[in-house]
């Protein structure tokens, strides 16, 4: 499917009908959503992105595996906008800098910019959602772990104290349930180092696995809630958010 035949108004209106009631004062920082939006997990993607209307942020930051390994391990695009037929969203140029001056894996690069990318599936829900925010988008285009060690401790550095979102592109399957399980359980037992070596062996179907444990690994550090959602009856992917723990009244 194409979400360019859609309006602003029309995936608002789509997405409204999946919202449900949210916690009160919890904030949504983080989304798992699919690489790619198509007629089967179009249910997922509303729903998903239903966590975060009517919040506001000033930054978005979406993540992506890329296919390949790219020279510059931690790609961002040179792009000042990028644009859809919805409008043009500013890149947050300052924070991409910071990034680049944090680490040294960290490049402005558009080796592996294409219309292809994720990015451009997940800016109409971000645009039909959010009123005002600059984006950043980020690719992950090297495989060894210790990348995503380093991804995480510097979005946990720069990203902690400020009120943006990050999207973590991600396929994870839900004809796997034997995967999801383990997954589950890996998450829930806040065993990272399990979860690390299951998305590097080969018995993984998570597409987008370092864009995952990267999610992971900077939820653990900001102790955020992380769930999966179940809510969608017929899906193909399991999506899911996190956000602050809810604070219990003494």
């Amino acid at each position: 499917m194409n979400i360019s035949t859609y309006s602003k108004k029309e995936i608002r209106s789509m997405i409204d009908e999946k919202r449900t009631e949210a916690v009160s004062g919890s904030t949504v920082r983080m989304l798992f959503v699919p690489n790619h939006v198509n007629e089967e997990n179009f249910d997922e993607f509303l729903s998903t992105y239903s966590q975060i209307c009517g919040q506001e942020y000033d930054s978005v930051i979406v993540i992506e595996s890329h296919t390949q390994q790219l020279d510059k391990k931690l790609s961002m695009p040179s792009n000042l906008i990028f644009k859809t037929k919805l409008g043009e969203i500013t890149v947050n140029d300052k924070l991409r800098n910071e990034f680049c001056d944090e680490e040294d894996d960290f490049f402005i690069a558009d080796e592996g910019y294409s219309k292809k990318m994720s990015l451009y599936d997940q800016l109409p829900f971000l645009q039909s959602c959010l009123d005002e925010f600059e984006i950043l988008s980020l690719q992950i285009g090297g495989y060894d772990p210790a990348i995503v060690r380093e991804l995480a401790f510097t979005i946990d550095e720069l990203m902690l104290n400020r009120n943006s979102l990050i999207v973590f592109c991600c396929d994870i399957p839900a004809g796997k349930p034997a995967e999801l399980e383990t997954l589950r359980d890996l998450v829930i037992n806040k065993n990272d180092t399990g979860l690390l070596h299951y998305l590097n062996s080969n018995d993984k179907n998570v597409k987008g696995a370092r864009t995952f444990m990267t999610g992971i690994l900077v939820a653990r550090a900001w102790d955020l809630n992380v769930e999966f959602k179940d809510d969608v009856a017929e899906k193909s992917n399991i999506t899911g958010f996190a956000r602050l723990q809810q604070q219990v009244a003494v």
